[in-house]
């Protein structure tokens, strides 16, 4: 095991010549699918029905959680100790708001419309190298007191690369809010008053992301990179799709 340190520059050579169990430069991994989550869960809703003129319903919820575990499978920074790794949840977005509704608007035109806007969910910051010698490139960096070389100044203040087995907590980045907001009008004409025969011209328009609003699900979370933080990957931007449909 290479020794937890701070504010001395990794030596690269060290964690490749660290003893391991078995064989020299061989690591070997061992999981398991349990974990430990805890916190708690506010949800609350308000339905309304309009009759014929429409209804709609809103829900909003809180969640307030900590865990060690990941979405997907994944390795702590040091396979030694589970020091940091109990943080907010890959999926947390903890606050969100849905609201669903169907309207009747004039000239018999429905309106159906979804909105949910929810906070960002976290990134885990990492310094990009593996100076422990796991094997997984997740080593997290470490708080500094001071500026200097492999030190850089970021929104949860000095971190630095310069460290083993790093001190910040996993997750401490948050992604930008979500927020979407997806329509569809429509309106149907009636072409024979033939019950027996019926034909119908069904005209639609629907939009997804209305709003246009950038939903970023990734970025870049090396903390030497120059662009930390920045999105490096994100949603459709808005689309709009016309339809008719004929029916006899």
């Amino acid at each position: 095991m290479v020794r937890s340190v701070v504010g001395i520059p990794v030596d690269p050579t060290e964690a490749l010549l660290a003893p391991r169990p078995f064989a020299p430069d061989e690591n070997i991994f061992e999981y398991q699918r349990t974990g430990h989550l805890n916190g708690n869960i506010l949800v609350s809703g308000v339905s309304r029905n309009a009759g014929n003129h429409g209804t709609f319903h809103v829900d909003f919820v809180h969640i307030n959680g900590k865990t060690d575990a990941t979405r997907v499978a994944g390795s702590p920074q040091s396979s030694y100790s589970n020091k940091g790794e109990t943080s907010r949840p890959d999926w947390d977005d903890e606050n969100a708001v849905w609201a669903s509704g169907m309207f009747r608007l004039p000239w018999k035109v429905d309106l159906s419309a979804t909105f949910d806007a929810r906070s960002g969910q976290p990134y885990n910051i990492t310094t990009g190298t593996d100076a422990n010698g796991d094997g997984v490139f997740n080593d997290r960096p470490s708080y500094a007191s001071a500026p200097g070389p492999g030190i850089y100044q970021t929104p949860f203040g000095l971190l630095t690369t310069n460290t083993i087995n790093g001190t910040i907590p996993r997750n401490l980045g948050t992604m930008r809010a979500l927020v979407h907001f997806d329509t569809n009008l429509s309106r149907t004409f009636t072409l024979t008053k033939d019950k027996d025969h019926a034909r119908t011209l069904s005209l639609n328009a629907r939009s997804a992301n209305l709003l246009n609003h950038t939903n970023i699900t990734g970025v870049d979370t090396v903390l030497s990179s120059s662009s930390i933080g920045a999105p490096i990957a994100a949603e459709d931007a808005r689309r709009i799709e016309l339809g008719a449909r004929f029916s006899f």
